[in-house]
């Protein structure tokens, strides 16, 4: 989902190597202007390595986008209220100041469940 217009090919090159990496299996990349979240999920076998599997996406983010704040989530509460904003803004149901005030709340709800 790219609220900012022209991150779509950065959303992209995310989302591909997010999906490339085996132990994640559903992935939803939320871009705005200077902010990405990305929400997976990890095959339960894998969950027991969640930690480095969050480094790795971290370091590799940091290291392609260090201009862009970058949330990374597991979590499912995180991840369901992510879809939610993405479905309402494929269905031109939110405005892009609504996106991304719900965006910012999504985020600060990871920051407190930390």
């Amino acid at each position: 989902m790219v609220i900012h217009d022209g991150h779509q090919d950065m959303v992209t090159t995310i989302k591909d190597h997010v999906e490339k990496t085996e132990e994640l299996y559903d992935t939803i990349v939320i871009a705005a202007e200077d902010q990405i979240l990305v929400s997976y999920k990890v095959h339960h076998l894998n969950r027991f390595k969640m930690k480095s599997i969050e480094k790795k996406l971290e370091k590799w983010l940091q290291e392609k986008y260090p201009d862009k704040t970058v949330d990374l989530s597991s979590d499912y509460k995180i991840f369901l209220e992510s879809h939610k904003l993405m479905t309402k803004w494929k269905n031109n149901e939110v405005t892009k100041e609504e996106a991304e005030k719900k965006l910012d709340k999504i985020v600060k709800l990871k920051n407190e469940m930390t």
